[in-house]
């Protein structure tokens, strides 16, 4: 699994509306991790709430970006996440990306086939990206939905996720849609999780053991390791938690997964 020091896999995370037009950073990264020209990316568009306009805006940008190879694993129902033909597919592929929409509809490939051939695949060297609500999915447990100004139960929802990433909990358009008390209220509900909230345009590459921030925000990390957590008797009430260790990471910073210890990396390009 990516996180372990051992999987030469690499996962682009990105928090949404990554840029697809100025220089394309994060997507131009991604490809570049593909094998630039020689990439063959699968785009998976099940979460997608318009899979056609995705597709198109996707295909625009890798072509765009010198990738002639580009083709949609559109999987509508479990039937498809366990069937030859999506399994054959990715195993001729560099690069897979998850689009954002719906995280909900990701359900259907969680302990799937599919996951399964990513989850190998990644061991051998393939690079998996996502964005948004394909961001979300990486990790071991995935956010559904939830809001609220409280930390509480009720402010977040969560199912199981792809596992690519172990124990780690990820949010998105974090910034931007003020989503810290539902990660916090996330993290609180299984503090052996790290949590990761992701700006928009801004993306983690994990890669040995840990992960580098790309892009133009801020990766957000809260640690409850060590913290202390009192659950109230009801969902809606705040939950006491005492202790957390909160980080701010802006691009080039870096994160390892064994310590759990940020650190000021050297100058980066700002993808």
């Amino acid at each position: 699994m990516a996180g372990d020091n051992d999987s030469p896999g690499r996962l682009l995370i990105i928090g949404g509306a990554e840029d697809r037009c100025c220089g394309a950073g994060l997507l131009e990264r991604f490809v570049e991790l593909c094998g630039g020209e020689h990439a063959r990316i699968v785009l998976i568009t099940t979460a997608a709430n318009a899979p056609d306009e995705v597709l198109a805006e996707y295909e625009r940008v890798f072509r765009k970006l010198g990738v002639d190879y580009t083709t949609e694993l559109r999987l509508h129902g479990r039937g498809d996440a366990d069937s030859d033909d999506a399994a054959d597919l990715l195993a001729t592929a560099t690069g897979v990306f998850f689009t954002g929409g719906d995280q909900s509809k990701l359900r259907t490939l969680i302990d799937s086939r599919i996951n399964d051939v990513i989850s190998a695949r990644l061991a051998e060297g393939l690079v998996v990206a996502g964005t948004s609500a394909g961001a979300t999915a990486l990790g071991r447990t995935m956010i559904l939905g939830g809001n609220g100004s409280d930390v509480s139960a009720s402010a977040v929802r969560t199912g199981p996720g792809l596992g690519l990433v172990p124990q780690t909990l990820i949010d998105m358009h974090f910034g931007e849609r003020g989503r810290l008390p539902r990660l916090l209220s996330g993290v609180a509900m299984a503090p052996e999780h790290l949590g990761i909230g992701l700006d928009e345009n801004t993306g983690v590459l994990v890669e040995n053991g840990g992960f580098e921030v790309l892009g133009s925000g801020v990766a957000t990390v809260v640690d409850a390791e060590e913290a202390t957590v009192v659950h109230p008797a009801g969902d809606y009430d705040p939950i006491t938690l005492f202790g957390v260790r909160l980080h701010l990471l802006p691009a080039g910073c870096r994160f390892d997964f064994a310590t759990r210890a940020p650190s000021i990396g050297p100058a980066h390009e700002r993808y």
